[in-house]
C-alpha cells in the first residue's frame, strides 16, 4: 500500500517552482550574472521550458539582462522582504513600466530618487538596442545641471526657492550659472519634460520628466530616458517624450490610487 501524499507533494506549483529555481539559482551567482542557457542548465530544464518564466520575472523587475545578455537578480526581493515605505512601493509599481516603456522606445531607462546628499538611481530598465545607454541601480549624481535635477527642483515655486534648495544640499553655484539652468527648471515645471546634454558624459542627451503628486505637486522621482545624442532627430526626441509622459502618468495615477506619498514633503526643499 503506497504512503498517502503530503499536501505538498498533491498540490504541486510547476510555473511556481520553475520560478523559484530561477531566482534561487541566481542568488547563489556571485560573479556577473548568467545566461539563459547557463540558468536552464542550472535548473535542469530546457530553455524552451523556462522562457516563459524568465520574461515575466524581467518584465515583474525580480531579474535584469544585463551586457552581453545575462541576467541578473534586482534589488527587488529585498525591498519586498524589508520595511515597506512610500519608495520601495513606488519602485514596485514603476518597475514593470519601466520595463514597457524600454521596449516601446527600444532604448533605457533610470528612475532617480534623492537621498540625503545627492540623487540616485533606485530602478533601471535596460534596452535591446546594441548602443543602448544605461546607468546601474545605486549611481549617483548631483542635482545641479541634470535634466533630472531640474524636475526635482520644479516643485519648488520660485528662483530663490529654488537656489536656496541646492544650497541646502551643499550645492553651490553662482547666481550666474543658476539663472542660466532655472530658465531650464522652469520650461519642466510647465512642459513636465526636461531635455539637457549630460553634464558629464559628451554626446548623450538626458530626457526626464517628474514623478509628481497630483494632491501637492510634490516631485518623488524623476524617470530619464537617455539617447546618443548625434543619432537622434528632432521626431524621435518627441516621440520618446510622448512615451516617456504616458509611462509617467501610469505610475503616477498608481501611486495616486494606492495612496503612496501621501503625506510626502518636497523632497528637494
Amino acid at each position: 500500500m503506497s504512503e498517502a501524499k503530503t499536501k505538498l507533494q498533491k498540490y504541486s506549483a510547476p510555473a511556481l517552482e520553475k520560478g523559484l529555481d530561477i531566482l534561487e539559482l541566481l542568488s547563489l551567482c556571485s560573479g556577473g550574472g548568467l545566461s539563459q542557457s547557463e540558468i536552464a542548465e542550472g535548473v535542469g530544464r530546457s530553455k524552451n521550458e523556462i522562457f516563459r518564466m524568465m520574461v515575466v520575472l524581467e518584465e515583474r523587475g525580480y531579474i535584469k539582462r544585463s551586457d552581453g545578455d545575462v541576467f541578473l537578480l534586482t534589488s527587488k526581493l529585498g525591498e519586498l522582504s524589508g520595511p515597506r515605505n512610500d519608495t520601495s512601493r513606488m519602485l514596485e509599481i514603476a518597475r514593470p513600466i519601466m520595463t514597457r516603456l524600454s521596449e516601446q522606445t527600444k532604448l533605457s531607462n533610470h528612475l532617480w530618487i534623492l537621498n540625503e546628499t545627492n540623487m540616485q538611481v533606485a530602478a533601471s530598465a535596460s534596452a535591446s538596442e546594441s548602443y543602448s545607454l544605461a546607468l546601474s541601480e545605486g549611481a549617483q549624481s548631483s542635482v545641479f545641471g541634470s535634466s533630472a535635477g531640474a524636475c526635482f527642483l520644479s516643485a519648488l515655486p520660485d528662483t530663490e526657492a529654488r537656489l536656496k534648495a541646492l544650497r541646502d544640499r551643499g550645492e553651490y553655484v553662482n547666481n550666474e550659472a543658476f539663472l542660466e539652468y532655472d530658465a531650464r527648471v522652469e520650461a519642466c515645471r510647465k512642459d513636465g519634460v526636461c531635455v539637457l546634454p549630460n553634464a558629464e558624459a559628451i554626446g548623450i542627451l538626458e530626457i526626464s520628466a517628474p514623478l509628481s503628486l497630483p494632491t501637492a505637486g510634490d516631485v518623488v522621482g524623476a524617470l530619464t530616458v537617455p539617447i546618443i545624442g548625434d543619432r537622434d532627430s528632432k521626431n524621435e526626441i518627441a516621440d520618446v517624450i510622448k512615451t516617456l509622459k504616458h509611462a509617467v502618468n501610469q505610475v503616477c495615477a498608481k501611486m495616486a490610487s494606492l495612496a503612496v506619498f501621501q503625506t510626502a514633503q518636497r523632497p528637494a526643499s
